[in-house]
């Protein structure tokens, strides 16, 4: 018993020592900042006296507009994504690898089972009374798409409008959207936005049997994160047309490049497991389990959620010689967290059903089998459903914008022919809402090295294309059982 104290000793050290590993920066508003304040574009050349912000030599070649709000709430939409997934990433089972139980008949305790068990779901089965399972597991994401728009590649596009020249001088009503007079606002800037982001994570996972039943267990997790972005932007002028210099880039230019980049690392959002079996026997049993995050990763760093959050989930597993199936089905609610700006959303919006104050309310489902190859490995396959609800899905739409490109029509208080007008259809990053549902796989051993040692070789990989998705990420752990 005095060694196991001793343990636990140790493992309190382990777990406070990530808190002083805290990383600087703000990831969080990287890519909200990149456009922000939109792009303001070289002066125009003319008369430096300016009778009129809306004549063509006067006014300053900013975009910004409703555009930029849209594109703003889209990218922070994405940022969220990143922010639930790199936080609520899959946790090893705190099952752990042998489990036991008490034979009366013998007045000692048992394998309960012959398979190692599952690497990413639980099973009914406990690690046995005054018993610890301790482990240590890395894997690395390298996140490729974003509900099936590729991440590095031209999929994600961004859209800017001119601002308004004279705000305060509200338009003729015919002239109510704003692209038609002043006749250069039917300029855009559009391109797309390439994205870079990576995570290492290692995750210390503990686990003690309080009795038979009812097991207890804590993961700490440690994670690094990058996030890279560049924008390839093109002044499109619809309206006033190639041969115009009203709209340029400070190099003269009708194209441009914007980089931003960050980096951060530190501790996770630290998760409390409890399960209770409830019924057990030699063919299986059904548990009751609750899992509780608690917000220690800071959110601006996308190293947590920001918001607590609490899983209650069924646990039934069975066993037919060597072959285990098992499934894990639950809930997740978000503690709602919701001051209507922190989260960059209107307060209606923020307070949805299931929004969490950002982050959405889950259904989490879990299935799959662990088979014993032999008495040292065990192959172990899964599938990982997550249904985010309510939630901001990222995705490209198309707006079609109608400008007018008669250069006559300086302050809208002119007579605009049909044959002025032109119409064009241009891409943009939208983030409407509705359910997100990902699915996830994972195949893996676990070697039985010696004693009660067990490495563990692992591969996730995704099924659907929603949600943020790393084609292949490879997981290595070792957990160790006393």
């Amino acid at each position: 018993m005095q060694h196991r104290r001793r343990l636990a000793l140790s493992l309190a050290v382990l777990l406070l020592f990530p808190v002083a590993l805290a990383a600087q920066g703000n990831l969080r508003d990287l890519l909200t900042d990149f456009i922000r304040d939109g792009i303001t574009l070289a002066p125009p050349t003319g008369s430096s006296s300016c009778p009129n912000p809306a004549l063509p030599s006067c006014h300053v070649a900013h975009f910004s507009g409703d555009a930029i709000f849209s594109q703003a709430t889209a990218l922070r939409a994405f940022s969220i994504q990143v922010a639930n997934q790199l936080s609520t990433f899959p946790l090893p089972s705190s099952s752990g690898g042998f489990s036991y139980a008490y034979d009366p008949k013998l007045g000692t305790f048992t394998r309960a089972a012959e398979s190692f068990g599952p690497i990413y779901a639980e099973r009914a089965e406990t690690v046995g009374k005054g018993r610890v399972n301790v482990g240590l597991n890395y894997s690395h994401f390298s996140y490729d798409l974003i509900n099936d728009l590729d991440l590095e590649s031209d999929d994600v596009k961004l859209l800017f409008l001119h601002a308004d020249p004279n705000p305060q001088a509200p338009d003729p009503p015919e002239f109510t959207d704003g692209r038609l007079a002043p006749w250069f606002q039917g300029d855009v800037i559009s391109g797309p936005l390439g994205l870079t982001v990576e995570s290492d994570i290692a995750v210390l996972v503990a686990t003690y049997g309080i009795s038979d039943r009812f097991d207890i267990g804590v993961a700490v997790p440690l994670v690094d994160v990058s996030l890279d972005a560049n924008a390839d932007l093109t002044v499109r002028r619809e309206s006033t047309g190639d041969a115009s210099d009203l709209h340029r880039f400070e190099d003269g230019s009708q194209t441009t490049r914007l980089l931003s980049s960050g980096s951060a690392s530190g501790l996770g959002d630290i998760l409390l497991r409890g399960k209770f079996r409830l019924t057990s026997g030699t063919r299986g049993g059904l548990a009751l389990a609750t899992d509780i995050r608690f917000p220690t990763g800071k959110e601006e760093d996308l190293l947590g959620t920001g918001v607590a959050q609490i899983k209650a989930f069924l646990v039934g597993s069975a066993h037919f010689g060597t072959f285990s199936p098992h499934v894990n089905v639950g809930y997740t609610w978000a503690i709602n967290r919701c001051d209507g700006q922190s989260e960059g959303l209107p307060r209606e919006e923020c307070e949805a059903p299931g929004s969490g104050g950002g982050l959405p309310d889950e259904i989490n489902y879990t299935g799959g089998f662990d088979w014993a190859w032999g008495p040292r490995v065990t192959f172990v396959a899964d599938v990982i459903g997550r249904t985010f609800r309510n939630t901001q899905v990222v995705q490209v739409g198309t707006q079609t914008i109608t400008v007018n490109t008669n250069a006559s029509c300086a302050t809208g208080l002119c007579n605009i022919q049909p044959g002025d007008l032109k119409e064009f259809t241009v891409d943009r990053l939208e983030a409407p809402r509705g359910d997100l549902n990902t699915l996830i796989g994972s195949a893996g051993v676990k070697i039985n090295v010696f004693g009660n040692l067990l490495v563990t070789l692992n591969g996730l990989f995704s099924i659907t294309k929603e949600g943020l998705q790393d084609k292949f990420t490879p997981v290595v752990g070792i957990d160790y059982a006393f």
